[in-house]
């Protein structure tokens, strides 16, 4: 099949054994690739209530139809896996070089089970694999690791990495990538370090793709083209990126503030991306991408002077700036160097932070040095204690769910399944009530995009809450194609349904029209929703944390009407073709 690289390679760490064949054409049919081919594959791969921290669960990192062609914005690869954080579905995508790197080696999967003995890395060269030893890397953080990984192999070399957190099984840990690349949610980096897999380092052997039509694909990118001429969110990004959402998200008084007591930070023009413009040396870009939203930061007078950081991100900035009241950008680049050098995931690192010195201020949590809100040095003790599990780093590593169940804190908790939340409060943006609550990692703010909408003013106009719900199910269907394509988010405004179609069809020959695609991203979200009910999710966990139903958010007065959000949630069950109790049909 035109567009794919054709292969899956399959490496058993516990046996040592790495086997290449021919991807399954059925299943790149039905679930185009991406997320939904990883879907698949951990579904049909996994058997039900395996240990996450187990030689059973996998890690299955996947490429797209797109990925590594001439298309922009497709530099992304999917990473599927049962969630140590949660205990249900996984899944973390990640920017840079990577995912092309993967694909250009002729890649559509890439299935890692078992567990080693001791620490290795997997190394991918063109079309040939090898389990190396790595225990010279084990205990580097990922910067020191990527920089020995590039002078044992070469320049050219691509790598995925964890750290410390990792090796020590934070549930939170990442995998990270070029250093300010981070797969970051759900813990797969605790994933890799159970399996004693320090890294997974790529040298690909050629950089084309073959696609099925040129002339049409050529077509299509000239018109893009133009667009992206034009295209406001790509003048916004290039100049300062995600950091230009907190200014937006304290407008809304729905940036979450004193660890969720507040959607208002009275110092956010310190954190905002006018300040960042402060630190950042030039900006970045993953591989064929004409926004360039990361920013390289440098901060090189003053306490925090050394630190050389890509970020910190709009989450990284609400996570730390926000939760735990730090007003002080260059001191949210020091924490955020220090949990990619670690392999934290910095949303659940905030959210747990803010959460400890709740506990702390409220006697539950007993530290040997002082925590408090606006507490740097503090803050970063945590983190280090965390990521080496070392005295209450221990109980945090476990994240706010189980930390906070440890400590009789259950109503001072604020995740969703588990998963902390991104920077959204649900309780100014309605729309993130609901998308918090059905999202199948748990707080999820990618896969639907509602604050977006809700920002945008695009509900407004439907006239009840069951367009409005109809509205975010098409939006989620779409971006589900968008992760299975795997397109980055950023491109949100360029491709619509028609065009996703017309892509399809010029990459692969697949010709796939738009409802055809709608029952695709269908298939995709009940075989996940599948995925989770095997596990044991059920509708009692489609809801959220007891605070954003009882606490109103400071200034505005606002909480989450729970009546509401139940209605909400029937339609959306309906609109899927699922039960009223969230059971696929």
């Amino acid at each position: 099949m035109k567009g794919y690289g054709g292969w899956t390679l399959r490496v058993n760490l516990s046996k040592g054994i790495i086997e290449r064949y021919p991807s399954s054409e059925r299943l790149l049919k039905d679930f185009i690739g991406g997320k939904g081919l990883g879907t698949a594959l951990l579904y049909f791969e996994l058997i039900r209530g395996l240990n996450p921290l187990s030689p059973e669960n996998k890690l299955i990192i996947t490429t797209g139809p797109i990925t590594g062609t001439s298309i922009p914005l497709a530099s992304k690869c999917s990473i599927h896996f049962k969630s140590p954080l949660t205990g249900i579905y996984g899944e973390s995508q990640v920017g840079g070089f990577i995912g092309p790197s993967l694909k250009w080696c002729g890649l559509d999967a890439l299935i890692v089970e078992g567990a080693a003995k001791e620490p290795v890395y997997l190394l991918v060269e063109g079309d040939r694999a090898e389990i190396r030893n790595a225990k010279h890397l084990w205990g580097m953080d990922t910067f020191e690791a990527e920089d020995a990984l590039k002078g044992e192999l070469g320049s050219d070399v691509e790598a995925l990495l964890i750290g410390p957190a990792g090796e020590n099984l934070v549930l939170f840990a990442c995998i990270c990538h070029r250093r300010g690349r981070q797969a970051g949610r759900c813990g797969a980096g605790a994933v890799m370090g159970f399996k004693k897999l320090k890294a997974i380092a790529v040298i690909p052997a050629r950089r084309e793709v073959e696609v099925a039509d040129e002339e049409a694909l050529n077509d299509f990118l000239n018109d893009l083209r133009s667009r992206l001429k034009e295209d406001p969110v790509a003048e916004r990004l290039r100049r300062y990126g995600t950091p230009a959402m907190v200014k937006i998200a304290n407008s809304f008084q729905a940036f979450p503030t004193r660890y969720w007591r507040k959607g208002f930070f009275e110092g956010y023009a310190n954190i905002s991306a006018e300040a960042l413009t402060r630190i950042t040396v030039k900006s970045v870009a993953c591989w064929n991408c004409p926004y360039a939203c990361g920013k390289l930061c440098e901060v090189k007078n003053g306490r925090y002077a050394g630190v050389k950081v890509e970020g910190p991100e709009y989450e990284t900035i609400y996570a730390f700036g926000g939760l735990c009241e730090i007003g002080d950008i260059e001191a949210i680049a020091y924490l955020n160097e220090l949990c990619d050098r670690l392999g934290l995931d910095t949303i659940t690192a905030g959210n747990v932070a803010g959460f400890a010195i709740e506990a702390s201020r409220s006697g539950a949590l007993k530290t040997d040095f002082p925590l408090d809100y606006g507490n740097v040095e503090a803050v970063a003790r945590l983190i280090r204690l965390i990521s080496y599990r070392s005295g209450i780093g221990d109980q945090l590593a476990n994240g706010v769910a189980k930390a906070s169940k440890a400590l009789n804190l259950e109503w001072l908790a604020v995740h969703v399944k588990g998963l902390e939340p991104a920077g959204y409060d649900p309780r100014a943006l309605n729309s993130m009530a609901l998308a918090y609550a059905v999202a199948s990692r748990g707080a999820c703010h990618l896969r639907m995009l509602a604050y977006l909408a809700e920002m945008r003013g695009l509900l407004e106009n439907l006239t009840n809450d069951y367009e409005k719900v109809r509205f975010l199910v098409d939006w989620e269907d779409r971006f589900t194609v968008y992760d299975s394509l795997i397109l980055c988010r950023f491109a949100r405004d360029l491709y619509d349904w028609d065009e996703l179609s017309l892509m399809l069809k010029a990459v692969t020959g697949i010709d796939s029209n738009v409802e055809r695609l709608k029952l695709t991203a269908q298939r995709i979200s009940s075989l996940i929703r599948s995925f989770n009910v095997r596990e044991g999710l059920t509708r009692r966990d489609d809801t959220l944390p007891q605070r954003f139903f009882e606490e109103p958010i400071a200034l505005e007065g606002k909480t989450v009407d729970k009546d509401r959000l139940e209605r909400m949630l029937n339609a959306y069950y309906e609109l899927r073709g699922w039960s009223r109790e969230g059971l696929p049909l």
